[in-house]
């Protein structure tokens, strides 16, 4: 029993130690991740982007009552680009159209093409695209992956979206292209480099548009009719319309400045499309000449009040001239004021009484990472410090991923790495006792050469490396698959400490010891043997301890700067461009293992060389 005992107690500390660093992988994980989370969360840029448009009604009947999904609070009933003049209420998500008149009000499209059991073929696209099926509404949305395809990654999150995964214009097959684990799909095959991945969000989504085809989450339950205009509720904009108020907004906020925004008073569309000027904003000038006779002017981006200018027709004359370089914009019709209020400014005035509506913008809608901040931790595409046990689950198929007669298995890495370490110990183990020696018999020496032993270890050795393949390359010796470079590097940083422990060593012998020799008539050789060997040996395995783990450094080094695939330190390099965080942390580990394995060595040869040395 004692035995056992005593061997965890000995172990105890290591294992604690352990321990101690996989819990602190967790708060480390989250202290760097979290960041990154957050910015994703806040960045616009990287939400998804949702179009309000008009609605259609979602059964069609013959009776006066039409229900709408998502009604606007404030809505008006719209047909051709125009309010409906007949009279209607509207309750909620209900319009009720006066007596007399019938609905729906709709004009089919030619019958769509049945593919496959999902996939349609439309005779023709209108914009926007309305599908029935049956005479139930169908809801069109398709959300793009939370990060784009790299060619190397396999799991993609889609912001909730449930519905067949697209690539492209190709439909993938779930369990043959694609697994699907809660809001995570798992590809077989990581998607090529920069691909269009999209996951059906709604009841279908338009797969191909130039080929007209669109794609069902299910096989719809009924005739599939295309709606080439059909009745619709539309959004009345926010604003008092007495004949002098120019300020509306819209129901939405966060508003895409980039995309096209469609603002109707009564029957007549405004432009929206920025007119530049015919002459160039030099700082000098104060006339300038527009397309149009009205619209709205900004100066960078800010609407400029009427007293800040007069106008002449076309012609525009400011009281300042704007600044040099200035954007100096004129919107014909309507600018989008404030997009993260939804604030929209008219040119005009629009006359009172009428109706400010729109059929068509886009709003920055919720992160595409999801909903929170811890969704969006988990939707990274990489962890800089993945959770241990995300490593730890990668770990075997990492291993399995190549066969040990591959060249590529990490396996075989790692006996190649730590030859290499070894061969680079060895060499600069020699060379530094040698010099060692050399500098404790031969003062002037020491005094001579330490100064460059000091000096070549401040040479970076990134800058050192390209130099010492490009030597090796000309003398015709293959730095891809030689164990030379590796050597030659290691041993160029491991053989100072060596040369630093070794002196210090040799020159701690008590001087009595000396005196007894030499009242031996000992020879130098015996002097070096009994007295100064046995009394350098501590200092001379502290030093080789830590000449291995510099070699082992330089050894990863060399690998990198020489792409010798055959080592561990190409297959680092590879990772970290592959992106594969939770892969480069193991090969870390397993460098960090590596080191520790050498060293135990050094200290099982200390033991065998020096067993009266306990340490």
């Amino acid at each position: 029993m004692a035995g056992p005992v005593r061997a965890l107690r000995a172990r105890l500390p290591l294992l604690v130690v352990l321990g101690a660093l996989t819990l602190l992988g967790y708060p480390l994980a989250l202290a760097f991740g979290l960041p990154l989370a957050l910015r994703d969360l806040r960045d616009l840029r990287k939400w998804q982007r949702e179009t309000v448009t008009a609605s259609a009604p979602q059964r069609l009947g013959d009776g006066p009552t039409l229900t709408f999904a998502d009604a606007p609070e404030r809505g008006v009933l719209v047909l051709a680009g125009a309010p409906l003049a007949a009279a209607h209420t509207q309750t909620g998500e209900t319009v009720t159209l006066a007596a007399g008149v019938r609905a729906p009000l709709v004009t089919w499209g030619a019958p769509p093409t049945r593919l496959s059991e999902t996939v349609y073929r439309l005779a023709e696209l209108p914009d926007p695209l309305t599908l029935y099926v049956g005479d139930t509404l169908a809801v069109g949305g398709a959300v793009s992956a939370a990060a784009p395809p790299d060619g190397v990654r396999q799991d993609f999150s889609f912001g909730g979206a449930e519905g067949p995964v697209l690539l492209g214009a190709e439909v993938l097959a779930e369990g043959a292209d694609y697994a699907v684990n809660g809001e995570r799909v798992t590809f077989t095959e990581p998607p090529p480099f920069g691909s269009d991945l999209r996951r059906v969000s709604g009841d279908y989504a338009v797969l191909d548009a130039s080929k007209g085809t669109v794609v069902f989450a299910a096989p719809p339950a009924g005739e599939v009719r295309v709606a080439l205009s059909v009745v619709r509720l539309a959004e009345v904009l926010a604003g008092e319309t007495d004949g002098e108020n120019r300020r509306f907004s819209l129901a939405r906020p966060r508003v895409v400045e980039t995309d096209t925004y469609a603002i109707y008073v009564g029957g007549t569309r405004l432009p929206s499309d920025a007119e530049r000027p015919e002459e160039r904003v030099d700082g000098v000038r104060e006339t300038f000449t527009f397309a149009s006779s009205a619209g709205v002017v900004t100066v960078d981006g800010v609407p400029q009040p009427e007293d800040a200018y007069t106008r002449d027709g076309n012609r525009v004359t400011f009281a300042r001239p704007p600044p040099r370089n200035a954007q100096l914009r004129q919107y014909g019709g309507a600018f989008l004021a404030d997009a993260a209020a939804g604030e929209i400014l008219l040119a005009q005035a629009p006359p009172a009484g009428s109706v400010v509506w729109t059929d068509r913008y886009t709003v920055y809608a919720r992160p595409a990472c999801g909903e929170g901040l811890w969704a969006c931790f988990l939707a990274l595409p990489q962890h800089p410090v993945p959770f241990p046990h995300w490593i730890a689950a990668r770990a075997v198929p990492f291993f399995e991923k190549f066969p040990l007669s591959d060249e590529r298995n990490v396996v075989r890495a790692t006996l190649y790495t730590a030859s290499g370490t070894l061969a680079a110990l060895a060499l600069g183990a020699a060379l530094g006792t040698l010099l060692a020696v050399v500098f404790v018999l031969v003062r002037p020496l020491e005094r001579a050469l330490m100064p460059w032993a000091v000096a070549s270890q401040t040479v970076p050795i990134i800058a050192l490396v390209p130099v010492l393949l490009l030597v090796l390359g000309n003398a015709g010796i293959t730095i891809q698959t030689s164990l030379l470079p590796t050597a030659l590097i290691g041993a160029y940083i491991a053989f100072f400490p060596v040369v630093v422990g070794t002196v210090q060593g040799l020159r701690s012998v008590d001087p009595l010891a000396l005196d007894l020799m030499r009242s031996y008539a000992a020879s130098p050789w015996q002097v070096f043997t009994k007295v100064r060997f046995p009394a350098a040996v501590p200092s001379l395995f502290v030093s080789l301890k830590l000449a291995t783990a510099a070699a082992l450094v330089g050894a990863l080094v060399a690998e990198t700067e020489s792409n010798n695939r055959r080592g561990l330190g190409f297959q680092i390099l590879g990772q970290v461009q592959s992106g594969n965080v939770a892969d480069v942390w193991i090969l870390l580990l397993i460098s960090a293992l590596l080191g520790i394995t050498l060293v135990a060595f050094v200290g099982l040869v200390q033991r065998l060389v020096a067993p009266w040395e306990r340490r």
